[in-house]
């Protein structure tokens, strides 16, 4: 990007450009700091619940039909509360995919890539607000 540096005609307008840029620059590690260890966790989250949501289906599904040829007693019961809980967990695991899940890694994701767009043009400002001060008479 082209800057107006050519009207940045003492140091001391340089030296807020820089002040400014520096704390930009900050700011941008901090979130990239923040992005990528957020992304990493989404990662390891939605990945872990894809695959526990994987098993609990596969199981709720072979054990619906199964439950009802059981013989009514105590290992009935047991599989029927099993097969309550597994469900009940599985539903647990859907609602909280919009929070946790792939939607939620994606757009964390993009957060970053956003975020790591940002350092290269602020690193490049601070270069070219430097070298013109360096211009300029103290």
């Amino acid at each position: 990007m082209a800057y107006s540096l050519s009207l940045l005609t003492n140091r001391t307008q340089c030296d807020a450009v820089l002040t400014y840029a520096q704390a930009k620059l900050s700011l941008l590690t901090y979130h990239t700091t923040q992005t990528n260890r957020r992304t990493e966790n989404l990662s390891a989250t939605a990945s872990g619940m894809a695959s526990e949501l994987t098993g609990l289906n596969a199981y709720i599904t072979a054990m619906t039909p199964v439950l009802t040829t059981l013989p009514a007693g105590r290992d009935r019961d047991r599989q029927a509360n099993d097969l309550r809980i597994k469900t009940d967990r599985r539903d647990a695991l859907m609602a909280r995919q919009s929070q946790v899940g792939p939607e939620a890694l994606i757009e964390a994701e993009l957060d970053s890539a956003l975020v790591d767009a940002q350092l290269p043009l602020v690193e490049e400002l601070i270069a070219l607000v430097t070298a013109h001060r360096a211009t300029l008479p103290a």
